[in-house]
């Protein structure tokens, strides 16, 4: 049995599992109706069965379908990580590589808060799979099987509609429509970080969120409150580290609290969080092109927030390193950097992919504009 987790509350969840595959009746379950919270299940892997005909692989089955899984560990992180899920009325899927989460998209201090437990030493990237009750992981490090150090972070975030369209504001220099916590059901329960606030914002840092490109632009706002519960509660940073968050169809999520009219310190670029503006878009860009309407929505809300504050976003602006690991700069050093830059530029990381990287100039474009 293991633990499923809502706002607040820690009840048992009857997860099962199963030594080989799926059977038909369970295969064939419809997709998990609507909920008004967000739930998840942690599984240790070492309790989970060896997948048949797949010695190195460890099966997971839940009751109930989830839409996201993560993968966190204690110890020396793998360095091959791989997962499959079982689709209703299907057979298993090919096997995805998920990617490690960097320490350098993390806040700084990111055991300041741990919902009741320690956050764990590392975690994956999380994946999203739509609908699924089976899942399949294999892990190693140096050679070896170090699946059963695992555990498997199954999500299920709310299915409540977004209320309205994004606000926006009238006038010039207004900002542009954002969907606000409020509107995609952000449960500020969740919410144990409480703003910090930098002096003033200089530059923006592009990101992807690595999970997927598989999602609907209808279900942008789940995968968004599967990311705010997975840094808020499984990662212990008590909030979404991103302040604005982007899907392929260029609407714009509002993420950490207060991140839009003040200079909230953020927690995605470790080191220079502090008076920076972390824009994420959903998806992987290491494999994918992002699309023209992110892209856009990219410059737009990048440069409505540097032109608050009177900030060129075609121009340059010095920063101080607050070093870290995985920095590219040790603590202290102070470098020239465009006012719109990306992750990689000052981290030890290939975010935002290589594909958003080479549209940079675009988004700068569009932030002038």
């Amino acid at each position: 049995m293991f633990r499923e987790l809502t706002a607040g509350t820690v009840a048992l969840a009857t997860a099962v599992l199963l030594a080989g595959g799926v059977t038909n009746r369970e295969a064939a379950r419809s997709a998990p109706g609507p909920t008004t919270r967000t739930t998840a299940e942690r599984v240790e892997l070492s309790t989970a069965p060896t997948a048949r005909g797949q010695r190195a692989a460890r099966t997971v089955r839940t009751d109930r379908p989830f839409s996201m899984l993560g993968l966190t560990w204690d110890g020396p992180a793998p360095d091959r990580l791989r997962v499959r899920e079982r689709a209703a009325g299907s057979g298993w899927g090919e096997w995805h590589a998920l990617e490690p989460l960097s320490p350098a998209h993390a806040p700084e201090g990111r055991d300041r808060v741990d919902q009741g437990r320690g956050a764990p030493d590392g975690a994956s990237r999380v994946r999203w799979v739509g609908s699924t009750s089976a899942v399949q992981v294999r892990a190693r490090r140096g050679g070896a099987d170090v699946t059963e150090r695992l555990r498997l972070i199954a999500i299920r975030p709310a299915t409540k509609p977004t209320p309205g369209g994004p606000d926006a504001r009238d006038g010039r220099g207004a900002r542009p429509p954002v969907v606000t916590r409020a509107q995609w059901g952000a449960d500020e329960n969740l919410m144990r970080w409480p703003p910090q606030h930098a002096a003033t914002t200089r530059a923006a840092v592009i990101h992807h969120t690595v999970e997927t490109n598989d999602y609907t632009c209808a279900e942008s706002a789940r995968v968004v409150r599967g990311l705010y519960h997975y840094h808020a509660v499984e990662l212990g940073w008590g909030d979404i580290g991103y302040q604005v968050l982007i899907d392929k169809c260029g609407t714009v999520f509002e993420g950490r609290t207060g991140g839009l009219d003040g200079h909230v310190v953020g927690g995605h670029t470790k080191g220079f969080n502090a008076q920076t503006f972390g824009v994420a878009l959903l998806g992987n860009f290491q494999t994918a092109r992002p699309s023209e309407r992110a892209l856009a929505a990219a410059g737009d809300i990048a440069g409505w927030k540097l032109g608050t504050v009177g900030r060129d976003p075609l121009g340059r602006t010095t920063l101080v390193s607050g070093g870290g690991k995985d920095n590219k700069y040790p603590q202290g050093t102070s470098m020239t950097l465009p006012r719109v830059f990306s992750h990689r530029d000052v981290s030890d990381t290939a975010c935002p992919g290589r594909n958003l990287y080479a549209r940079l100039d675009d988004i700068r474009r569009h932030a002038a504009g």
